[in-house]
């Protein structure tokens, strides 16, 4: 058994007596049958679907402007839920931690993970609020610990990532919206979010545009988070005749609804990172599981010892998938089944 746990990397076996069968392994050219694999982790996991063997806490640190201001986001809440229940599944509990806590601020918050036996810690991205702000993260002792960061990683950070697939949910929405007739399209953007994403929303909307060889420079509209202009926006939808908006989130589904449209033409609105529970249309960006493979990640790093920045990081992107809701109605009555070709629309001047 011990053989066994030690060839899987099993963290309930020693590492220098995982490191020691390994070797051995090797060097004997020892070859796993991967159908045989394949049975017994299923049947580890029906063994463990109740609860697993402690092996101890994993740290999901936020630092949002206040402490619990996380959980009003959908999206981080789902992405504490999926990270939550995986942590569970692998033998661990997920605590959060607070990185703007003044009792555990920089240092501080370290030398108290460390207190605890923590090893491994999940980082949350700052909300839109707080972005570019301190928030003590750039402080821990990073040596002392493995670390994945959830979300739009900073560049300034080397550290190994699980993050939603911006620019093909972009362009996936932009593809949906044209198969249900939609072809003057804009782009409504969150300054601080937009900046989040280092632009990669953004640079898929103007490589659309580019593919459609639309020629007349198309204004775009940012507003601040929490501070939408709704009589801006409403002059910018008007001014170019749009017949959709994509938006980041749905804060601005509330002045679009103000506007008149013949119901022949109705103006669509989707948004980027829908959530769940809405009728809105828009992109499933797939939060929960974004944190279940975000806690694989983290946990790998610890049964192989990989603390600390790394040199060559590695970013693990998940696709999202469109959700049809009620924002979002043919133009025509039904929708088409195939997307335009590219430059379908050469000559316009959208």
């Amino acid at each position: 058994m011990t053989v066994s746990l030690a060839l899987r990397d099993d963290p309930r076996v020693a590492k220098t007596t995982r490191r020691r069968v390994q070797s051995l392994a090797k060097r004997l050219g020892y070859a796993c049958d991967p159908e045989f694999a394949k049975a017994m982790s299923r049947l580890a996991t029906l063994k463990q679907s109740h609860s697993a063997t402690y092996l101890g806490e994993i740290a999901f640190l936020t630092g949002w402007h206040a402490e619990f201001a996380w959980q009003s986001s959908p999206h981080f809440a789902a992405c504490f839920q999926g990270a939550s229940e995986r942590s569970f599944e692998l033998g661990y509990r997920l605590v959060n931690f607070w990185t703007r806590d003044p009792a555990h601020h920089g240092k501080r918050l370290s030398d108290v993970l460390w207190a605890r036996g923590i090893k491994g810690v999940l980082i949350a991205a700052p909300g839109a609020e707080v972005l570019g702000e301190h928030s003590g993260i750039h402080e821990l002792d990073w040596p002392r610990f493995c670390c994945v960061y959830v979300g739009p990683l900073p560049e300034d950070l080397q550290l190994n990532a699980v993050r939603h697939d911006h620019f093909d949910g972009m362009l996936r929405a932009l593809h949906e919206l044209e198969a249900l007739g939609y072809r003057r399209i804009g782009f409504a953007a969150v300054d601080g979010v937009d900046l989040l994403t280092s632009h990669r929303w953004t640079a898929a909307y103007m490589h659309w545009r580019s593919e459609r060889r639309f020629d007349k420079p198309l204004p775009g509209f940012v507003y601040r988070y929490g501070h939408l202009p709704e009589r801006d926006l409403v002059r910018w939808i008007r001014d170019n005749k749009l017949d959709a908006v994509i938006a980041m989130q749905d804060e601005p589904l509330r002045a679009l609804r103000a506007i008149k449209r013949s119901a022949a033409k109705p103006l669509a609105f989707c948004a980027l990172n829908r959530v769940e529970s809405s009728p809105v249309s828009g992109i499933n960006q797939h939060e929960h599981e974004l944190g279940r493979v975000a806690v694989d990640l983290l946990v790998h790093g610890i049964n192989h010892d990989q603390t600390g920045l790394s040199l060559h990081p590695v970013q693990t992107v998940i696709k999202g998938s469109w959700h049809q809701g009620d924002t979002t109605p043919p133009v025509l009555g039904k929708s088409r089944t195939t997307f335009p070709p590219r430059n379908a629309f050469s000559g316009e001047t959208f």
